[in-house]
């Protein structure tokens, strides 16, 4: 065999083994990566837990009391589990019995501003009535035998009328009467008319669904006070040159529905301030909007202003019913 002979007998060789090589590489590359998948789908079973665990976290953070973990295999888990569910059912208890704490605090409220209404307009109320007549008749007497004091009486008279306006102010705010007779959605009309009559740059405007009349007086009353003080505060804080409030009903979740009141205006108070200083106005919507387990919130309005927005959970009337109690 020549040299050109070794040589072709060297290069089959090499080539041999670069086949060999090849192929030995090619069935690592295959066995590395089934490897890597199987790691990777042990680690994203072993994972699985932990994602169920963040998203009940964070539905737990979002409000969502009711939320419950899955059972686990592992035993780390499990006690996880366990904790986890008991601490969300204590949370459950707790959110509901401070609601009924509220709603009774709210209750009793109501039921002291109405008696404390009720007895301003029989003793003040009645007094100042009085003083009105002497006032009245002292005018009189002083017109006939004394025109010195006419001076004096016309000022005991108009000072008894200002206090007899501001009596029926403060009795307005403590206890509407008209709430009780004509309505909520009555009610809020004249409300906002109370406004539009005092004059200034402010506007107010009101529209309401059907309905309203017919929820309970309990969240009617509360309804009204929210919105009393949601006005009054876009009236006298954000400098507003329009004010609107709505109430309209919205489909929720599944087929419950929500009652949506909503207060926009367009003046210049922004989320920042109400976040960093809340008043004992907006802490009172609060409450009471927590007592009928619903929910408060603000964003904000383009160009500028802002939008408060309360849902309460509540049946929408059913326009097929009587309204006598009758059986159709």
């Amino acid at each position: 065999m020549g040299a050109a002979g070794a040589a072709f007998e060297a290069s089959s060789h090499v080539a041999e083994v670069w086949r060999e090589t090849s192929r030995f590489l090619a069935l690592m590359s295959v066995t590395l990566s089934a490897l890597c998948l199987l790691v990777y789908a042990a680690l994203a079973r072993a994972l699985r837990p932990t994602r169920l665990i963040q998203t009940g976290l964070e539905r737990l953070a979002a409000g969502d009391l009711s939320t419950r973990l899955p059972s686990f295999d592992l035993a780390e888990l499990s006690a996880i589990r366990a904790v986890f569910n008991g601490l969300a059912e204590k949370l459950e208890t707790t959110l509901a019995e401070r609601r009924e704490l509220t709603r009774r605090l709210i209750a009793v409220q109501d039921d002291e501003r109405r008696r404390l209404a009720r007895d301003l307009h029989d003793e003040f109320g009645q007094c100042l009535a009085a003083i009105g007549a002497v006032a009245a008749s002292i005018g009189q007497t002083a017109r006939a035998e004394c025109p010195a004091f006419i001076t004096e009486s016309e000022s005991i008279a108009r000072t008894t009328a200002h206090m007899m306006e501001s009596l029926r102010s403060a009795l307005t705010r403590l206890r509407p009467p008209e709430l009780d007779e004509i309505g909520l959605t009555a009610s809020l009309d004249r409300l906002v008319a109370g406004w539009n009559r005092r004059g200034g740059v402010t506007r107010f405007a009101f529209a309401a669904t059907e309905g309203l009349d017919e929820l309970p007086p309990f969240l009617c009353a509360n309804l009204y006070r929210v919105a009393q003080e949601a006005v009054t505060n876009a009236a006298k804080h954000a400098g507003a040159r329009n004010v609107e409030l709505r109430l309209a009903w919205r489909k929720t979740e599944g087929a419950a529905t929500a009652l949506e009141m909503s207060v926009m205006d367009d003046g210049g108070v922004d989320l920042d301030s109400l976040s960093a200083g809340p008043g004992l106005g907006l802490l009172g919507m609060r409450e009471r909007v927590a007592a009928l387990d619903g929910k408060l919130e603000f964003e904000p309005r383009a160009p500028a202003g802002l939008i408060l927005r309360v849902s309460i959970p509540a049946p929408a009337p059913d326009p097929t019913a009587p309204r006598d109690g009758s059986v159709p």
